[in-house]
Protein backbone atom coordinates (compact mmCIF):
# COMPACT_ATOMS: atom_id res chain seq x y z
CA UNK A 1 0.00 0.00 0.00
CA UNK A 2 1.38 3.56 -0.72
CA UNK A 3 -0.35 7.02 0.26
CA UNK A 4 0.74 10.27 -0.94
CA UNK A 5 0.97 12.84 1.51
CA UNK A 6 2.06 16.63 2.09
CA UNK A 7 3.26 18.30 -0.59
CA UNK A 8 1.86 21.87 1.00
CA UNK A 9 3.63 24.77 -0.18
CA UNK A 10 7.18 24.83 -1.26
CA UNK A 11 7.60 21.42 0.83
CA UNK A 12 8.13 17.71 -1.40
CA UNK A 13 5.22 15.51 -2.24
CA UNK A 14 5.48 12.70 0.78
CA UNK A 15 5.07 8.47 -0.10
CA UNK A 16 4.51 6.34 3.00
CA UNK A 17 4.81 2.86 1.92
CA UNK A 18 2.98 0.26 3.99
CA UNK A 19 4.69 -3.15 3.58
CA UNK A 20 7.27 -5.71 5.08
CA UNK A 21 8.80 -2.59 6.32
CA UNK A 22 6.97 0.74 6.69
CA UNK A 23 8.71 3.54 4.65
CA UNK A 24 8.69 7.53 4.29
CA UNK A 25 10.01 8.76 1.65
CA UNK A 26 11.02 12.31 1.69
CA UNK A 27 9.14 13.72 5.00
CA UNK A 28 9.80 17.21 3.18
CA UNK A 29 10.23 20.73 4.63
CA UNK A 30 10.28 21.06 8.67
CA UNK A 31 8.08 23.72 8.40
CA UNK A 32 5.09 21.44 7.18
CA UNK A 33 5.88 18.66 9.94
CA UNK A 34 3.08 18.73 12.40
CA UNK A 35 0.69 18.78 9.14
CA UNK A 36 2.53 15.45 7.70
CA UNK A 37 2.75 13.50 11.56
CA UNK A 38 -1.31 14.08 11.54
CA UNK A 39 -1.71 12.81 8.51
CA UNK A 40 1.05 9.54 9.39
CA UNK A 41 -0.57 9.23 12.47
CA UNK A 42 -4.18 8.41 10.76
CA UNK A 43 -2.47 5.31 8.96
CA UNK A 44 0.28 4.15 11.01
CA UNK A 45 2.66 4.70 14.40
CA UNK A 46 5.63 3.14 12.94
CA UNK A 47 7.99 4.06 10.30
CA UNK A 48 10.69 2.07 9.99
CA UNK A 49 13.06 4.29 7.15
CA UNK A 50 13.54 7.37 5.91
CA UNK A 51 14.48 7.36 1.78
CA UNK A 52 15.47 10.82 0.62
CA UNK A 53 15.16 10.65 -3.03
CA UNK A 54 18.07 13.86 -2.88
CA UNK A 55 19.29 16.47 -0.10
CA UNK A 56 17.32 19.27 -1.00
CA UNK A 57 15.83 21.45 2.07
CA UNK A 58 12.11 20.73 0.72
CA UNK A 59 12.66 16.71 0.49
CA UNK A 60 14.67 16.47 3.34
CA UNK A 61 14.34 19.05 6.45
CA UNK A 62 12.14 17.33 8.68
CA UNK A 63 14.13 14.02 8.74
CA UNK A 64 15.24 14.86 11.95
CA UNK A 65 11.62 15.56 13.45
CA UNK A 66 10.73 12.35 11.85
CA UNK A 67 13.33 10.55 13.48
CA UNK A 68 12.24 12.35 17.30
CA UNK A 69 9.08 10.71 16.52
CA UNK A 70 9.41 7.18 15.11
CA UNK A 71 13.25 6.66 16.06
CA UNK A 72 13.92 5.92 12.35
CA UNK A 73 17.41 6.50 10.58
CA UNK A 74 17.59 8.15 7.64
CA UNK A 75 18.74 6.63 4.02
CA UNK A 76 20.48 8.58 1.22
CA UNK A 77 22.77 7.66 -1.44
CA UNK A 78 26.28 7.46 -0.89
CA UNK A 79 27.47 10.38 -2.62
CA UNK A 80 24.82 12.42 -0.71
CA UNK A 81 25.29 11.12 2.97
CA UNK A 82 28.03 13.96 3.76
CA UNK A 83 25.82 16.93 1.86
CA UNK A 84 22.86 16.08 4.62
CA UNK A 85 25.05 15.70 7.45
CA UNK A 86 26.82 18.77 7.16
CA UNK A 87 23.16 20.84 5.84
CA UNK A 88 26.09 22.30 3.63
CA UNK A 89 24.87 23.86 -0.02
CA UNK A 90 24.38 21.20 -1.75
CA UNK A 91 20.89 20.96 0.45
CA UNK A 92 20.52 24.69 -1.10
CA UNK A 93 19.01 25.28 2.45
CA UNK A 94 19.98 28.57 1.61
CA UNK A 95 17.45 29.18 -1.50
CA UNK A 96 14.81 28.55 1.94
CA UNK A 97 16.53 31.81 4.19
CA UNK A 98 16.80 28.29 6.38
CA UNK A 99 19.14 25.91 7.87
CA UNK A 100 19.11 22.20 7.85
CA UNK A 101 19.00 20.50 10.74
CA UNK A 102 20.51 16.91 10.07
CA UNK A 103 19.02 13.71 11.57
CA UNK A 104 21.51 12.08 14.04
CA UNK A 105 21.55 8.49 11.72
CA UNK A 106 22.25 9.14 8.54
CA UNK A 107 22.95 5.18 6.17
CA UNK A 108 24.20 5.18 2.95
CA UNK A 109 21.89 3.51 0.31
CA UNK A 110 24.23 0.84 -0.41
CA UNK A 111 24.16 -0.45 2.92
CA UNK A 112 20.42 -1.10 2.76
CA UNK A 113 18.34 -4.04 1.49
CA UNK A 114 14.93 -3.47 1.08
CA UNK A 115 13.04 -6.65 -1.35
CA UNK A 116 10.24 -4.79 -2.42
CA UNK A 117 11.81 -1.55 -3.60
CA UNK A 118 14.23 -1.08 -6.01
CA UNK A 119 16.51 1.64 -6.34
CA UNK A 120 17.74 3.48 -9.24
CA UNK A 121 20.62 5.65 -9.79
CA UNK A 122 18.86 8.98 -11.06
CA UNK A 123 21.74 11.72 -11.46
CA UNK A 124 20.83 15.03 -13.36
CA UNK A 125 19.08 17.40 -10.21
CA UNK A 126 21.43 16.16 -8.13
CA UNK A 127 24.54 13.83 -8.32
CA UNK A 128 22.95 11.63 -5.54
CA UNK A 129 19.05 11.75 -7.21
CA UNK A 130 17.25 8.28 -6.70
CA UNK A 131 14.19 6.85 -8.41
CA UNK A 132 12.22 3.81 -6.80
CA UNK A 133 9.86 1.24 -8.52
CA UNK A 134 6.99 0.19 -5.76
CA UNK A 135 4.92 -2.40 -7.44
CA UNK A 136 3.93 -0.61 -10.44
CA UNK A 137 4.65 3.04 -9.15
CA UNK A 138 7.76 5.07 -9.82
CA UNK A 139 8.76 7.62 -7.11
CA UNK A 140 11.17 10.09 -9.05
CA UNK A 141 11.61 12.75 -6.32
CA UNK A 142 12.87 15.65 -8.84
CA UNK A 143 14.19 14.05 -11.68
CA UNK A 144 10.62 13.44 -13.33
CA UNK A 145 7.41 15.71 -12.96
CA UNK A 146 4.07 14.42 -14.50
CA UNK A 147 4.47 16.86 -17.19
CA UNK A 148 8.40 18.05 -17.12
CA UNK A 149 11.80 17.82 -15.46
CA UNK A 150 13.31 19.29 -12.45
CA UNK A 151 16.55 21.74 -12.54
CA UNK A 152 20.33 20.90 -12.96
CA UNK A 153 21.58 24.49 -12.59
CA UNK A 154 21.87 23.56 -8.87
CA UNK A 155 24.83 22.21 -6.97
CA UNK A 156 26.01 18.68 -8.23
CA UNK A 157 23.09 18.92 -11.33
CA UNK A 158 23.69 18.32 -14.46
CA UNK A 159 21.72 18.40 -17.97
CA UNK A 160 23.29 15.70 -19.89
CA UNK A 161 23.38 13.53 -16.88
CA UNK A 162 19.23 14.52 -16.12
CA UNK A 163 19.06 13.66 -19.95
CA UNK A 164 20.48 10.07 -19.52
CA UNK A 165 18.20 9.27 -16.09
CA UNK A 166 14.90 10.08 -18.32
CA UNK A 167 15.71 7.46 -21.01
CA UNK A 168 16.83 5.21 -18.33
CA UNK A 169 13.64 5.51 -16.48
CA UNK A 170 11.68 5.18 -19.29
CA UNK A 171 13.13 1.95 -19.68
CA UNK A 172 12.59 0.90 -16.17
CA UNK A 173 9.22 2.16 -17.07
CA UNK A 174 8.55 -0.17 -19.58
CA UNK A 175 10.27 -3.32 -17.90
CA UNK A 176 8.04 -2.69 -14.89
CA UNK A 177 4.91 -1.77 -16.90
CA UNK A 178 5.06 0.87 -14.25
CA UNK A 179 1.37 2.86 -14.59
CA UNK A 180 1.95 5.71 -12.13
CA UNK A 181 4.25 8.39 -11.53
CA UNK A 182 5.07 9.87 -8.54
CA UNK A 183 7.04 12.98 -8.34
CA UNK A 184 8.26 15.31 -5.79
CA UNK A 185 6.25 18.10 -6.38
CA UNK A 186 2.72 18.46 -8.23
CA UNK A 187 0.19 16.26 -9.55
CA UNK A 188 0.65 12.35 -10.02
CA UNK A 189 1.45 11.41 -13.60
CA UNK A 190 1.74 8.80 -16.24
CA UNK A 191 3.09 6.93 -18.40
CA UNK A 192 2.57 10.32 -21.01
CA UNK A 193 5.16 11.99 -18.71
CA UNK A 194 8.21 10.62 -20.85
CA UNK A 195 6.86 12.64 -23.45
CA UNK A 196 6.37 15.61 -21.85
CA UNK A 197 10.02 15.34 -20.28
CA UNK A 198 11.04 14.42 -23.82
CA UNK A 199 9.99 17.48 -25.31
CA UNK A 200 11.00 19.64 -22.65
CA UNK A 201 14.65 18.25 -22.73
CA UNK A 202 15.19 18.00 -26.70
CA UNK A 203 15.10 14.28 -26.02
Amino acid sequence: MIYKLNGYGYSSNTYLILDKKNILIDPGAEETFKVLLNEIECITNNIDFIINTHCHYDHSSANYLVEEVFNSPTVIHDYEVEHLKRGDEVTVSWLFNSNLTPPKEIIPLSEVKLDFLNFIHTPGHTYGSISIVYKDNLITGDTLFSNSVGRWDLPTGDFESLKRSIIKLEEIAKLYNINKILPGHGDVGGKESFEYAKMYLGL
